[in-house]
Parts: C-alpha cells; sequence; structure tokens
C-alpha cells in the first residue's frame, strides 16, 4: 500500500512508479490496483491532479468508503456542488445516488457529456459503485483531446472559431426524472449556449473537441443548414473511435474519476433486469476558452 507520508514526485514517468498504476490505452485512462482513497490523500493530492490531465480517467479498485468519505477524497480534484440527483440514502447533498432497479430499463444509453448545455459545465465528475450486476453495465470513455489530434489539417481548419448550439432535450425520460417542470420549462425557453467547437485546456495547453450528443449539442451557430449537422455529426462519431477511448468493466467498490468537460463517456444497458447502483460526485467547472 502507497504510504501516504512519502513525497510524490512531478514526473509523470516516476509518478507511475511511485503509485503503481498501469495504462489503460496509449490515449486515455490509469488504473490503480494498490492504492487507498482513504484516508483522503490531501499530500498526493497534486499529483493525482497532474496525472487526472495527463490521463483523463483514474480507475481506483477496492475502495471500500462511506459516502461521506467518497465526498473527501473528492475533495482533492476540486470544489464539489450540491447534485440536481434527488437525495437518497441521508448522504450529503454533494453526493447523489444513480440507480437502476430491478426491472428497470437504463435510458441514458450513447456517448455524451455531462451539462455541455451549461454556462460552466462539470468540470470533474466520479462515480463509486455499490451494486453492480453479475455482468454488463460498463462504461466508456473517449479523450476528446485525443480526437482533435486525430482530426486531418482540413478539418481542423474549418472547424476552428465554429460553435456549438448546446441545449437541454427537455423531452428526455432522464431530464423529466431529474429536474420540476418548473425547471424545464425555463430550460425549454431559454436560447441554446453557445460552446466553441475548439477549446484549449488551460491546464496542459492542448486543444480539445467541445461536441455532445445531438440532444444537447444538435447544431452550429455559424451554419444553420444540412452541412453545419452533417459536420457535427461526423465530428461526434469521429470522437468515438476505438483509438481515443477505452471500456471500463465494473467491480463493486470501484471509484472513476473522469474529466468531463474533455471526455465523452458511454454507460452501456446491456443488464436488464438486474439493479446497478452508483454514487456519484461533480466539480464544479468553468467555462472553456476558445483555442
Amino acid at each position: 500500500m502507497l504510504d501516504f507520508n512519502q513525497d510524490i514526485p512531478g514526473d509523470l514517468n516516476m509518478l507511475k512508479e511511485a503509485f503503481n498504476y498501469r495504462l489503460i490505452t496509449p490515449a486515455i485512462g490509469a488504473e490503480f490496483s494498490n492504492f487507498s482513497c482513504l484516508p483522503s490523500p490531501k499530500k498526493q493530492g497534486e499529483a493525482l491532479r497532474k496525472l487526472l490531465i495527463d490521463r483523463k480517467v483514474l480507475v481506483f479498485r477496492d475502495q471500500e468508503l462511506k459516502p461521506l468519505d467518497f465526498l473527501e477524497f473528492m475533495r482533492i480534484f476540486g470544489e464539489p456542488y450540491a447534485e440536481d440527483l434527488t437525495p437518497q440514502d441521508d448522504n450529503p447533498p454533494e453526493v447523489g445516488v444513480i440507480k437502476i432497479r430491478p426491472n428497470e430499463r437504463q435510458t441514458i444509453n450513447f456517448w455524451h457529456m455531462d451539462y455541455s448545455f451549461t454556462e460552466m459545465p462539470a468540470r470533474i465528475l466520479a462515480l463509486h459503485a455499490q451494486d453492480i450486476p453479475p455482468c454488463g453495465g460498463d462504461t466508456l470513455f473517449t479523450n476528446l483531446e485525443a480526437a482533435y489530434e486525430g482530426l486531418d489539417d482540413e478539418t481542423k481548419e474549418q472547424i476552428d472559431g465554429l460553435s456549438g448550439n448546446h441545449k437541454m432535450d427537455v423531452e428526455t425520460q432522464n431530464a423529466k426524472n431529474r429536474w420540476t417542470r418548473k425547471e424545464l420549462e425555463e430550460m425549454e425557453k431559454a436560447p441554446p449556449l453557445k460552446h466553441p467547437l475548439v477549446c484549449t485546456n488551460p491546464a496542459n495547453k492542448k486543444k480539445f473537441l467541445f461536441v455532445n450528443v445531438p440532444i444537447f449539442c444538435g447544431s452550429i451557430s455559424e451554419m444553420q443548414n444540412s452541412e453545419g449537422s452533417q459536420l457535427l455529426a461526423r465530428l461526434y462519431n469521429h470522437a468515438q473511435r476505438p483509438e481515443y477511448s477505452f471500456r471500463l468493466t465494473w467491480e463493486k467498490n470501484t471509484i472513476v474519476v473522469w474529466e468531463n468537460d474533455h471526455c465523452l463517456h458511454y454507460p452501456v444497458s446491456d443488464y436488464y433486469p438486474h439493479e446497478r447502483k452508483l454514487l456519484r460526485v461533480a466539480i464544479k467547472g468553468e467555462r472553456r476558452p476558445a483555442r
């Protein structure tokens, strides 16, 4: 087990040896098999934040934490905020519960980023597995920095300076389950929010695609025609390529932390009629500057 009193080096190659993690794919992900999130490793917080910037998704196995411990661990990545999920189990407001009950079908089974239709999408999200099905229920993650890097020069030039229109689709069942009728009416009246298609990560200066599923990002501001819709669909599909992604198989007490605004994720809905329960913590974000 990692000694929490040791000094952790800043170089990523040295970090790999100190933390004893493995790379999941060349483009994304790091998995820890011999690391304890309890007590909260505040001394190692800077190193973990640096590693998250580099790998986009961190996977911690065998973390038997209570909700308050999970919340405390996540504070090393930023400021958690109250969830929009209905409070359950007397958890603090910053710890939401995502629960699929027996004989209930999961409806969010597509590639997406959470909250792109807001001014400041959640910077970081984390899930802690409480109950998992006997098999299935995997989650896929893709790296939007790697996706941008993989574009040809002509496409990069074409999309530079363009903006996507992001808006919540209030007719989805997930929206109706999560927000009140009044809140949904306000969302419906609000104009689409513009985010640049190409942003720059201030932490590492790398460019990334800012695209999302069509129900959240349906058009390009400067191309209000079928050509714009086709371009947006091409970028969205490009980001899903296997070269930029990996598939996570959950185990009980697994914690996954990812950069929500630099990734898309896909919760696979293949475990009906079994149940699944995950705890979630969201870290406050910031508006992404163009280029």
